[in-house]
């Protein structure tokens, strides 16, 4: 190893955004693993909601939507995707009403199901 690479070595292993970013990490791994928590007890009332009404509850859906997009947040700042730090630090991710938590674009059923309406 030269003295230029033990140099930047050193360099990396004192910098403190480095060792910041470890909390922050440690923070959102933590979050998420709660979040699975919150999810399941999401999935659960939903279940029993559509046993009940016969159809999902729409806070519910929107809520699982914004979920997914946070988790989504949250994966890309431990991945080093994105320096963004979502909630609490960031803002909590909006979902449009019919978005595709995935792609963030009306799903395709609500698309064909436009298409034969305007025909």
């Amino acid at each position: 190893m030269s003295d230029h690479e033990k140099s930047e070595l050193e360099q990396n292993l004192t910098a403190r955004n480095t060792w910041v970013r470890v909390i922050y990490m440690l923070l959102f791994g933590f979050i998420f693993w709660l979040g699975s928590v919150v999810l399941t007890v999401v999935v659960v009332l939903q279940f029993l909601h559509m046993l009940i009404a016969g159809k999902g509850n729409d806070n519910l859906l929107q809520f699982g939507r914004q979920l997914g997009i946070y988790y989504r947040q949250i994966i890309d700042f431990l991945c080093y995707c994105d320096e963004y730090q979502p909630f609490p630090f960031g803002a909590w991710p909006k979902a449009e009403s019919g978005q595709s938590k995935t792609t963030g674009t009306t799903s395709t059923k609500k698309k064909t199901a436009k298409k034969k309406a305007g025909k």
